[in-house]
């Protein structure tokens, strides 16, 4: 299968230095470092485009006058597609197209795409409304699949049926802050 993914910065030695890092003292104690399995996964995500329109405030829609909508600009937002979380991205992402083999290595988005435009707007309107106190109306213009490279770090042995730690580490190098 042929997927358009962000480039894997990291290697596999770097994630298992995290992975042996991360936990509270009981939980690297009762974990040896050799029981940490390792698997790179592709996780999907959509990267949503908007064409935003906007006015300068409701006022005057209230007093039954239409304001003339002045235009826009382009916004763009990805959306995670395990949680539907949304993130504002500055610029084009740089991305690859590589082929994978195994199907068990790519996770799809869990949601519709009408929640995920539904999410990205949200937040579009609400980094909008702070920044410069207009009110938004968006249109979608494009939106396409992206997959992000995790290490998925498991530990313990994985036995079907009971529970395992896991902890995913980013292989793109990308963060996702919150600024706002």
């Amino acid at each position: 299968m042929k997927i358009s993914a962000f480039p894997i910065q990291m290697s596999e030695a770097e994630a298992r230095k995290i992975a042996e890092k991360r936990g509270n003292f009981l939980g690297r104690m009762m974990v040896k470092k050799d029981e940490i399995n390792l698997k790179l996964m592709y996780l999907e995500s959509r990267e949503i485009i908007f064409q935003m329109s906007y006015i300068n405030a409701p006022l005057p829609r209230l007093l039954g006058k239409k304001p003339p909508q002045e235009k826009g600009q382009k916004i763009r937002i990805l959306v995670e597609g395990t949680r539907g979380m949304p993130a504002y991205m500055g610029e084009e992402p740089r991305v690859e197209e590589i082929e994978i083999d195994d199907p068990d290595q790519i996770q799809k988005t869990e949601f519709p795409d009408e929640k995920l435009i539904q999410d990205a707007k949200y937040l579009a309107r609400r980094m909008v409304r702070r920044q410069i106190g207009k009110v938004a109306s968006f249109e979608v213009l494009e939106m396409r699949s992206l997959y992000r490279p995790y290490y998925v770090a498991f530990y313990g042995p994985l036995v079907n049926g009971t529970k395992v730690r896991y902890l995913p580490i980013a292989a793109d190098k990308n963060e996702v802050t919150r600024t706002c």
